[in-house]
């Protein structure tokens, strides 16, 4: 099933996705590290695992840990094992593990059709640790792309205009509010915020004179997160975050 199918059979089933977590292989499809899996696996709260046993025609397949494992039509598999051992984001409406929790179940299973998922983590894993200001470099010159494109949309321009405009976006202190106010806002994921705290944390050798060191770090951090999105081709992402600074 790919990320569409599995958003289908999960609407189809009418889950509670307040009582469930994504985990495994579907969550990394669903995170778009992996095209397709097999099924789909959850975790469930107790309350929850009983309304399903309850209410569906459901077939045991193994037990974990004590912790009892069904499927529903080979398609659903559920138990309450992992529920309160995992975190999760919330992607497409429905709480799902992320790619760091998923190596951590996938390492503690270390099954061998576990292996290629591993390696396929650590490569995502290993991708976001490139150089932080690196990835600034490509998301600054993306950031003010996209305003650029912005302003223009309004119907203005006079370029003298337009630049004036943009400083409201793109200078240090403008990005290092925004940053701000995407964490206050809880508008960033954990693995966003860790980009962010990265770039954050990059030792600087000089920066502008007229911003201070701690703005100036705010502001590389936004454009580490915009970069990192961008060589990663989650423009879906990059469109949700400027949309938000932007106020659309």
């Amino acid at each position: 099933m790919n990320k569409e199918e599995i958003l289908k059979e999960l609407k189809k089933y009418d889950l509670d996705n307040k009582q469930i977590i994504i985990i495994g292989s579907a969550a990394l499809v669903l995170n778009g590290l992996k095209e397709k899996c097999n099924d789909i696996a959850i975790a469930t709260t107790k309350e929850y695992n009983n309304h399903l046993l309850k209410n569906f025609k459901c077939q045991f397949q193994k037990e974990i840990d004590g912790h009892k494992v069904y499927f529903i039509d080979n398609i659903i598999n559920f138990s309450t094992h992992y529920y309160n051992d995992f975190k999760g984001e919330w992607i497409e409406g429905y709480l799902t593990q992320t790619p760091n929790e998923v190596l951590k179940l996938k390492e503690t299973l270390n099954r061998e059709k576990d292996k290629k998922d591993i390696k396929l983590i650590l490569d995502y894993l290993n991708n976001i640790n490139l150089n932080s200001l690196a990835l600034a470099y490509v998301g600054d010159a993306s950031y003010e792309l996209y305003i650029r494109k912005y302003l223009v949309s309004k119907g203005n321009y006079k370029v003298n205009d337009l630049q004036k405009s943009a400083v409201n976006y793109v200078s240090a202190k403008a990005q290092s509010n925004f940053l701000d106010n995407l964490i206050k806002d809880d508008f960033l994921n954990t693995e966003e915020l860790e980009i962010v705290k990265r770039a954050r944390n990059h030792k600087v050798l000089s920066h502008p004179k007229n911003t201070s060191i701690i703005v100036y770090k705010k502001a590389t951090g936004l454009e580490a997160l915009i970069g990192y999105l961008e060589l990663t081709n989650n423009e879906k992402r990059i469109k949700q975050i400027m949309k938000y600074i932007v106020g659309d």
